[in-house]
């Protein structure tokens, strides 16, 4: 049976090195980012280099229905390892940033993560396998 990883934040830095080090372990990766093009020549790169599947989706983690998405796909399918690594700074002391900023990040950061765990752990628990790794940071 395959194995699928699901990496948020998929593109670039820790997220883009989990999809190398997970396809060199021959799991096939669902990558989950904002940039479309970008997150399909990912998908191409591992699929040339590492001979696995890929399926990208496009959403904005900071959105309900970017969230949403993933949610329903993991419910879908069958979701091995869970990185949940999405996220984003604000390059401005709290008390100058914009408030509506400071909800997008907690919700990229706290909310998607607890709600993706939500709908993954169910299957894992049942299957009695599964992997679930969250990068956080707010630095």
């Amino acid at each position: 049976m395959e194995s699928w990883a699901l990496v948020t934040g998929a593109t670039a830095g820790i997220g883009e090195s989990f999809t190398r080090l997970l396809a060199e372990n021959n799991y096939n990766i669902v990558l989950v980012a904002r940039d479309l093009p970008r997150m399909q020549e990912r998908a191409r790169d591992l699929e040339a280099k590492y001979k696995v599947s890929t399926h990208v989706i496009q959403a904005d983690l900071a959105t309900d229905e970017g969230c949403a998405t993933v949610e329903n796909y993991i419910t879908s399918n069958q979701i091995d390892v869970l990185i949940n690594n999405a996220g984003f700074g604000i390059n401005k002391a709290f008390t100058m940033s914009a408030l509506d900023a400071e909800q997008q990040m907690m919700d990229v950061l706290v909310r998607t993560p607890m709600r993706l765990m939500h709908v993954a752990l169910p299957g894992m628990k049942e299957r009695n396998k599964g992997v679930i790794i969250n990068v956080s940071s707010v630095a």
